[in-house]
């Protein structure tokens, strides 16, 4: 696996692989319509964690109509400017069993999802909560 980017004085950094552009913004050029590297930090968590959920919940024969994640992260004031922790919210509309979710979130923060398993071993906590069909579960 390998990824590379280049400075870009309009943008920040653009990735320069052979795989689709990416844009993300840096301390110099700092623009919000861009993702700064830590919201992708929580983008990866996110798209890992939820490849994870609805590959076990479709394995479950679970009937998952929509899906969305949202993922809350903040950062230290002081430098090193880490992540003080990660909250995972999980969305999701069908017919869909509230143990079976939870089973499929656990075992994808706890085995599978290797980017919140890297977040959580540099000692940041990852939580997380889940909704089906507009009722919350904590």
């Amino acid at each position: 696996m390998k990824v590379s980017f280049k400075f870009d004085s309009e943008i920040g950094f653009t990735s320069d692989d052979s795989k689709k552009k990416i844009e993300f913004k840096n301390s110099i050029v700092n623009k919000d319509e861009y993702h700064s590297p830590t919201e992708l930090l929580l983008l990866a968590m996110g798209g890992c964690t939820s490849d994870d959920v609805l590959n076990i919940l479709k394995k479950m024969r679970e009937k998952v109509k929509s899906y969305r994640c949202e993922v809350t992260g903040e950062k230290r004031d002081t430098d090193p400017k880490m992540l003080k922790y990660a909250e995972i919210h999980y969305i999701f509309d069908g017919d869909v069993d509230s143990e079976s979710v939870k089973k499929a979130i656990d075992l994808s923060l706890e085995k599978y999802c290797s980017v919140s398993l890297t977040v959580k071993g540099a000692g940041i906590p990852v939580s997380y909560y889940y909704t089906i069909n507009g009722k919350d579960y904590r």
